[in-house]
C-alpha cells in the first residue's frame, strides 16, 4: 500500500462513519413522514416533517429561535460554571480528607435524591420568574454528577503511585498536584459531560415553569396555542444543540483526557 493511499482510506472511513451516523436519523424521518401521511392523529397534533421544516426556517428568519436558544445556552453556561465551581473543590476536599467526607457525605446523599426540578418552587420564591430561577435549578442539577464522578476518580487512584512519589521525597501538595489531580481528570471530564447533560434537561423543564423566555418557554407557549410544529422545532433545537456540543466539544475532550491520563486505579482512602 502506498503512503498516498492511507489518507484516502481514512477519508473514506470518515465518510462512511458520517453516513452510518446519519442513517438512523434518515430512518426516523421516513417513519415520521409515513405516520404523518397516514393521518392517524390530526395534523394539528402530529405535524409532518415539511411543516416542521417550514416552522424551523420561519423561526430562524424571525430571530425567535436564535434568541431563545441564546438565552437558554447562557443560563446553561452560568449554571454549569457555578455548579462545577462548587462541586470540584468540595469533591477534592471530601476525597482527600476523611473528616470532611464524614461531615459532608450525609448531607450530599440527602440532597442528591432530590431532582433539580423539585427546587422550582423555591427557585421562583427566591429569584422570581426568569433566568435567575432557571440558573439555580441548573446549578442543583450539575453539582451532583460532577461531585460523584470526581469522588470516584479519587477513590480509584492506585496507592502504589502515591507511595512511589512519596519515596522520592514528595510532600502532600506535590502528591496532589502530580498524582491525584492528573489521575482524576478522566473521571472529572466524565462528570462534566454528565453534568451538562443533566443541566440541559433541567434547563428546559425550568424554563417551562419558571421563565418567560428560552427554548423551554417557547415549547410551552407553543403548546398553549396548539402550534405543534413549533413544539417539535424547540425539541429538535435542543437535541441538535446537545448533539453538536457532545460530538464536537465534550466527547473529544473526554477521549483525549482519558487517552493521556486514563489509568485504572484501585481504592485510596486518604493521602
Amino acid at each position: 500500500m502506498t503512503v498516498a493511499a492511507i489518507p484516502l482510506r481514512r477519508l473514506a472511513a470518515t465518510r462512511l462513519g458520517w453516513l452510518a451516523d446519519l442513517l438512523p436519523f434518515a430512518v426516523g424521518v421516513a417513519v415520521w413522514q409515513i405516520l404523518s401521511a397516514l393521518e392517524i392523529w390530526p395534523r394539528v397534533l402530529f405535524p409532518s416533517p415539511a411543516e416542521v421544516f417550514r416552522a424551523f426556517v420561519a423561526d430562524i428568519r424571525s430571530g425567535v429561535l436564535p434568541f431563545n436558544l441564546g438565552v437558554s445556552l447562557r443560563s446553561l453556561g452560568i449554571g454549569f460554571v457555578v455548579g462545577a465551581a462548587i462541586a470540584v473543590p468540595l469533591g477534592y476536599l471530601m476525597g482527600l480528607s476523611r473528616a470532611s467526607r464524614r461531615f459532608f457525605d450525609p448531607l450530599v446523599n440527602l440532597l442528591q435524591a432530590i431532582p433539580g426540578l423539585a427546587w422550582i418552587p423555591f427557585a421562583i420564591l427566591w429569584f422570581g420568574l426568569g433566568q435567575g430561577a432557571v440558573t439555580f435549578i441548573i446549578v442543583m442539577s450539575v453539582f451532583f454528577p460532577v461531585l460523584h464522578n470526581l469522588l470516584t476518580g479519587i477513590r480509584m487512584v492506585q496507592p502504589v503511585l502515591i507511595e512511589a512519589v512519596q519515596t522520592l521525597g514528595a510532600g502532600r501538595a506535590a502528591v496532589i498536584a502530580h498524582v491525584i489531580f492528573p489521575a482524576t481528570l478522566p473521571n472529572l471530564m466524565t462528570g462534566i459531560r454528565l453534568g451538562i447533560a443533566f443541566g440541559f434537561r433541567s434547563l428546559v423543564g425550568g424554563e417551562m415553569i419558571a421563565s418567560t423566555d428560552g427554548i423551554g418557554y417557547a415549547i410551552f407557549n407553543a403548546q398553549q396555542y396548539f402550534q405543534s410544529a413549533r413544539i417539535v422545532v424547540g425539541m429538535l433545537a435542543i437535541g441538535i444543540t446537545w448533539l453538536v456540543m457532545d460530538r464536537v466539544v465534550l466527547r473529544p475532550i473526554e477521549q483525549r483526557t482519558t487517552m493521556r491520563w486514563g489509568l485504572m486505579r484501585e481504592g485510596i482512602e486518604r493521602v
